[in-house]
């Protein structure tokens, strides 16, 4: 990737503060190129850990305080910093190869796209069943081909999975002043998922020919919705195996076994993302009570 771009995280948090010390933490002190962290929190006890600027927000409904949290952290970030591209990542969303980032910013770079980001869910309930056969078809091509295959995931995707909204727990844009200003124009609606007023506010004003879609997690829900091997995101609300409190019925698709990894083993897949003090703290804990006080647990 061109040296000349630079990049700023947004971080957003609400009751996931152990995940946010941690993520910090993968950024500035394991990255090999660590990045400027802006942090937007509604979390009343957090004063902030090793972000360059911090933003305490009122805390608001769900969906709402989603939206308020991005656009908090957005403006903090273009008003203090100048970065070409802005990385979005919610406090318990870890992308643990750096990698990732500079793949995407050169696709972006080389479609003209102003962001880069995946479909959260499909427009109808068959687009999860669609997708895995995609994806199975994907994985065969492949095998013989890789760049037909990358071409073919394209199509397919953009044809048969229209997307109707933009995930927001990992997203990349460039920063561009109106892209910008549209994000803050935004109005916080509690009756909308974040996702939605998302696309809803990039569409009001842009092309979908300016987003690069990462295939790879399509659609988030529900088989990418807490990890994705392909982009190294891992986004669990529990912090170990067998700490799942999911209280949902088995055959709710979003249903966490407690034979599901959770955070603490994500890293021990990671050796070598391994500096910090809280992430050492999560992986020599044998008691997880103290994580994310007040945070759900599926």
């Amino acid at each position: 990737m061109n040296e000349d771009i630079s990049l700023i995280i947004c971080m957003t948090s609400d009751n996931r503060i152990d995940c946010a010390r941690i993520n910090q933490e993968i950024i500035k002190q394991n990255y090999s190129r660590p990045m400027p962290i802006v942090h937007a929190s509604s979390n009343a006890e957090y004063k902030g850990y090793l972000e360059d600027a911090f933003v305490h927000c009122e805390k608001k409904p769900l969906h709402q305080g989603a939206v308020n949290l991005l656009q908090q952290a957005l403006k903090k970030a273009t008003k203090n910093f100048a970065a070409s591209y802005i990385v979005h990542l919610e406090a318990d969303t870890w992308l643990l190869d750096e990698r990732v980032i500079y793949e995407q910013i050169a696709r972006m770079e080389r479609a003209g796209a102003l962001l880069s980001t995946s479909a959260w869910s499909g427009p109808h309930p068959a687009p999860s069943f669609l997708a895995r056969g995609i994806s199975r078809l994907l994985r065969s091509v492949s095998r013989v081909n890789k760049l037909f295959a990358s071409v073919l995931r394209e199509k397919l995707r953009n044809k048969l999975l229209p997307i109707v909204d933009f995930s927001t727990q990992f997203f990349i844009i460039q920063n561009n002043r109106q892209l910008i200003e549209c994000i803050l124009r935004m109005e916080p609606d509690q009756t909308m998922i974040a996702e939605k007023q998302f696309f809803n506010s990039f569409t009001s004003k842009f092309s979908l020919s300016k987003v690069v879609r990462m295939t790879e997690r399509e659609p988030v829900h529900p088989d990418n919705r807490y990890r994705c091997k392909a982009l190294s995101l891992y986004c669990q609300h529990w912090p170990a195996k067998g700490t799942a409190m999911d209280p949902r019925p088995k055959d709710h698709p979003l249903y966490v076994s407690n034979e599901y990894i959770g955070k603490k083993e994500t890293l021990q897949c990671f050796p070598h993302i391994s500096r910090g003090e809280h992430l050492q703290k999560l992986l020599a804990a044998t008691n997880y009570d103290y994580y994310n006080p007040g945070a759900i647990r599926y």
